[in-house]
């Protein structure tokens, strides 16, 4: 084979790997993952197929193994994982974080390359949609059910990320408030009863997937909250509390991780 004719052979991979991945950038979706690392995985098999000549050989090699290496990061996060194994957050835009591999700035280096020697792949990438730092105020409510109690929980923030705090009481949701990174905030009105604390903690906010898209974590304090309120003919006593969301030196409150699946959403 020709480098020519090597050009014109590998040249037809390009139309199925550029729309699918240019339907994946444009509207990611779990299923678009999937159809992207087929297209991958069957052009990397037809470059295997190929006699590629001499001064090609290496680089249809490394050609071929790039796009393998994609379709498997794209086959993980269609399973809700990165190339880690990590679980991906459940906000998380699958196109963003498609964009966000290595394996397909590997690629992009990859076709320059080619291109450079004389041979190009003929694949355009397209451009994939950046990760966002989206963020609310602290204070922010994104659930306030009923706070005419006099009850006072002072949350700090202290961790890497940004954070939103849920009460439930008897298994209900009853508030969700959101505080930023180093931030504090005392949420006033609690009624008295025994409540549960879950705290997520992440980066950029997607308001409408109501979750973070980076870095999530899911986590609740083990042992509950008992709000109490005591009348008394001259005062009213009324509980507080202080919880901090890293580690504090002498402090008892453990934590638990929750699985995703199981987390109160706000």
């Amino acid at each position: 084979m020709t480098t020519s004719q090597y050009v014109t052979a590998v040249a037809g991979i390009d139309k199925p790997v550029g729309a699918a991945l240019s339907a994946l950038a444009a509207s990611g979706s779990r299923a678009r993952l999937s159809a992207a690392a087929t297209a991958l995985q069957t052009a990397a098999g037809r470059l295997d197929a190929v006699n590629a000549p001499v001064e090609a050989a290496m680089d249809n090699q490394g050609l071929s193994e790039k796009l393998k290496n994609l379709a498997g990061d794209l086959q993980s996060l269609a399973r809700g994982e990165d190339s880690n194994g990590n679980a991906v957050c459940a906000a998380a835009s699958p196109a963003v974080q498609a964009g966000n591999t290595d394996s397909l700035a590997a690629l992009a280096t990859q076709l320059r390359t080619m291109a450079a020697a004389g041979h190009p792949a003929g694949i355009a990438l397209p451009a994939f949609p950046k990760q966002q730092k989206r963020s609310l105020s602290t204070g922010t409510y994104l659930r306030d059910t009923d706070r005419s109690g006099r009850g006072q929980l002072t949350i700090e923030n202290g961790g890497d990320g940004d954070a939103v705090i849920t009460l439930t009481r008897s298994g209900a949701r009853s508030l969700a408030v959101y505080i930023r990174k180093n931030g504090s905030y005392t949420v006033k009105g609690v009624r008295d009863g025994t409540y549960t604390v879950y705290f997520a903690t992440g980066s950029d906010w997607d308001s409408g997937r109501r979750g973070f898209t980076s870095g999530c974590a899911y986590q609740k304090f083990d042992n509950t909250l008992k709000f109490t309120t005591v009348y008394g003919s001259t005062q009213i006593e009324y509980t507080t509390y202080t919880l901090s969301l890293y580690a504090v030196a002498g402090g008892t409150a453990s934590t638990s991780d929750v699985p995703p699946a199981q987390f109160p959403a706000p």
